[in-house]
């Protein structure tokens, strides 16, 4: 069921406090850091590869790298003097400390991959709760610092690249319709963040009063919905629209392996029809490539993480020279 061409991730987030303690925006300097040593002290007695990074170590190009590539959230990354994070060696697990939360454990894997991305942060979270109580009550769940956490504390999410159903103006439609069923549509980084390069992130909204393994299944289903949508959108324009795709698909790949310099907006517009194009059989080029990893990278923070201190137009000549290589390589 990963459906990795249009889903591309999937990531399960639990909201955890510890019962003792204020929630972190009313905390001093020194109770934060008492959490930070609580929960660092309970994940490496089970998980000892896991590194703690406080967010007073980072630059702001390596914490926005960092939201850019999904480890950590804009949340996070403003909590400079009592954030921190735990990270394991393969990324795909961070234990946020102090963001609106105590804890934000979050896990994320490859395609539609709800049910792996569980079971992955409930054990983490088993292993936590054995050392540390949660503020938890019978009758509302978790006890979060906002209210629309409360149950659950669950946010189990879907990145979706939709180029089909935007090309033809079908996409707001369809996801107004997915919001009137409880379901949240947010961009590439979260809530307030628009979309690019037609990604979208699919969640829940509401936590209380269901079980995690509901959500997870209604989550699922409005997604393969979705992708069907988009499936369906995609062999249509196959059948009928074929020579102006082709058209459109190669002029972005033309654009993409010589320019000298692009800007991230077109970017990721020109790489999102690539890769449609590549899935669709017509840019065979770029089959077997990671066009959604290409779209990371070309981030701002990341490319200045590969060359510090480049100014706007350095970074759009940089980010061409990456895009050429990867492409023509």
């Amino acid at each position: 069921m990963k459906n990795n061409d249009i889903a591309i991730t999937s990531r399960i987030r639990l909201a955890r406090n510890l019962k003792n303690y204020k929630f972190p925006i009313n905390m001093t300097n020194a109770e934060s850091n008492c959490v930070i040593q609580e929960i660092n002290n309970a994940v490496s007695k089970h998980y000892k590869d896991y590194k703690l990074t406080y967010m007073k170590e980072l630059s702001d190009v390596k914490k926005n790298s960092l939201i850019e590539n999904h480890i950590i959230s804009p949340a996070l990354a403003n909590k400079r003097d009592v954030g921190a994070f735990l990270l394991s060696p393969d990324q795909k697990t961070a234990v946020m400390i102090n963001e609106e939360d105590h804890i934000r454990i979050q896990t994320i894997e490859d395609g539609l991959s709800l049910k792996e991305c569980w079971k992955l942060s409930n054990e983490v979270d088993d292993i936590i709760e054995e050392n540390v109580e949660y503020a938890f009550d019978r009758e509302l769940g978790y006890i979060t610092a906002c209210p629309t956490n409360l149950g659950t504390g669950m946010r189990a999410s879907v990145m979706l690249h939709l180029p089909a159903l935007s090309i033809t103006n079908q996409i707001d439609k369809l996801l107004y319709g997915v919001s009137q069923l409880g379901v949240a549509v947010r961009g590439v980084y979260g809530e307030g963040t628009s979309s690019i390069g037609h990604l979208y992130q699919i969640s829940n909204q509401g936590t209380l009063g269901v079980s995690e393994e509901t959500l997870i299944d209604k989550i699922t289903q409005i997604v393969m919905q979705i992708i069907d949508k988009e499936k369906n959108t995609r062999e249509h324009l196959l059948k009928n629209n074929y020579d102006e795709l082709e058209d459109d698909f190669y002029r972005a790949y033309g654009l993409l392996t010589n320019a000298r310099k692009i800007s991230v907006d077109e970017a990721m517009k020109l790489l999102s029809l690539i890769k449609l194009g590549s899935e669709m059989g017509i840019t065979p080029m770029v089959k077997g490539k990671n066009i959604y990893q290409l779209m990371i990278w070309s981030q701002p923070n990341n490319i200045s993480t590969i060359e510090a201190e480049l100014s706007p137009k350095e970074r759009d000549k940089k980010r061409a020279e990456i895009i050429r290589r990867e492409l023509l390589r």
